[in-house]
């Protein structure tokens, strides 16, 4: 499956220059360190890479123990005779001094550039020292189009996105079916592959139970047992957080009496080990204020929110909604909002974004604030075609933005400095 990184990745290589050595530059030449959650497909994107390109890979699983000195009982002979067609992985590489020590050592006592590092765990600054980073998302939209084979809507879709044409409607009506399966989907390379390789989604949930499991398994395996119950506790409510009407993080929603002190800790590991994805409340002169204690948390992938939404509606559970809110329009309603909110904060990530949201005292509610030609620019999620609502116009009273962006199911349009957009363009912003 192809991923758009592998082009930054070409770059890297192609522009090292062997003669750019010198006496006082010891690493003149940086590795690359992917990072990201488990499951983005961090290990594939290194190994479909490695062998396009290069002749001698030496993979190191470092998870399982495995050092750089084992390359020292390999046939070194290829490394120094012809560095330029040789690679070295290194999996989920730890961030401890030992290491950081000898990759140090190892670099600079070698004319050998290209090492790819891949880790799962929050980088530290010696670390981000070392290497130069690449955060790896999951599959995007573009992407699922591409490996689904659906690869010629893309140029459609970034033509009209430029200008605001609108696609012919059975292209539209094609376009928004192809979404709704992403967000069944997700983004996560082994769905996608399981589905390709099925011709189903049968087998979907059971790729992110699968993988969900993994994040529980590296929960507990690098976190004391107080900690890694309190974060497991706070992923399991992110679902239910995400189907209220107000999607703002409830800390009663984990476990009644709970605060912000007791949780706090366990969720900024989540964060910090992309298992959840935050967005803070946006405030203040000019939007530029964050208030960190009035956040949003999403998951990594709208593909294990669906599978995770899908299992508590099918065992009746208490969704935590108030009884007159249950009715089955209402839940239809707030899981579809939950999904597109969803895998727009994970578009937005992946695109480079940083975003939060905003709400007036009066309820007015922008579900995406981000900043893109120089100004903030507010982003609204609709679930039908129907985008009426006031939320823009009451944001204006407090911030002048050069246009606004109402993501729905409606067709490409620009009117009122309003940008309309497809749910399947999202890839574009």
């Amino acid at each position: 499956m192809k991923r758009k990184l592998i082009d930054t990745l070409i770059e890297w290589k192609n522009s090292y220059d062997p003669n750019h050595k010198t006496k006082r530059q010891v690493i003149p030449y940086k590795p690359i360190l992917l990072f990201g959650a488990k499951g983005v497909g961090k290990t594939y994107l290194a190994y479909d890479f490695a062998k396009s390109f290069f002749d001698q890979i030496y993979y190191i699983n470092m998870e399982n123990g495995e050092h750089l000195s084992g390359l020292f009982s390999k046939d070194e002979s290829v490394i120094e005779s012809k560095p330029e067609n040789t690679i070295i992985i290194l999996d989920e590489i730890p961030f401890n001094s030992e290491t950081m020590r000898e990759i140090k050592q190892f670099l600079a006592s070698r004319s050998f550039p290209f090492i790819l590092a891949i880790s799962s765990k929050p980088i530290t600054d010696e670390g981000k020292e070392i290497f130069q980073t690449l955060p790896v998302y999951p599959m995007e939209f573009d992407e699922f189009l591409t490996a689904s084979g659906n690869e010629w809507y893309i140029e459609v879709i970034m033509t009209h996105f430029a200008s605001n044409k609108k696609i012919p409607e059975i292209v539209h009506k094609e376009l928004l079916a192809l979404h709704q399966l992403y967000l069944q989907i997700g983004g996560m390379p082994g769905a996608i592959n399981e589905y390709i390789n099925m011709a189903s989604t049968i087998n979907i949930m059971e790729q992110h139970r699968i993988l969900v499991s993994a994040y529980y398994d590296c929960i507990r395996k690098f976190n004391s047992d107080s900690e890694a119950l309190k974060m497991k506790q706070v992923f399991d409510s992110l679902s239910l957080q995400l189907l209220k009407d107000n999607k703002k993080f409830q800390y009663n929603l984990i476990r009644k009496g709970t605060t912000s002190a007791m949780y706090k800790e366990a969720i900024q590991k989540l964060t910090e080990n992309h298992y959840a994805i935050q967005c803070n409340k946006i405030a203040g002169i000019g939007l530029k204020e964050e208030d960190a204690s009035n956040f949003k948390l999403y998951l990594p992938d709208t593909g294990l929110l669906y599978t995770q939404i899908k299992e508590a509606m099918e065992a009746q559970t208490d969704l935590h909604v108030k009884s007159k809110q249950t009715g089955k329009n209402k839940m239809i309603r707030n899981r579809d909002k939950a999904l597109l909110e969803n895998y727009v904060a994970q578009s937005l990530q992946a695109r480079g974004y940083s975003f939060g949201f905003w709400e007036s005292n009066s309820m007015a509610k922008i579900d995406f604030i981000i900043e893109k030609d120089q100004s903030r620019i507010p982003i609204e999620i609709h679930c039908s075609n129907n985008t009426r609502s006031k939320s823009i116009s009451v944001l204006k009273q407090h911030y002048q933005f050069p246009y606004a962006i109402k993501i729905s199911s409606k067709n490409f349009d620009f009117s009122n400095q309003i940008k309309y957009i497809p749910y399947y363009a999202v890839f574009c912003l």
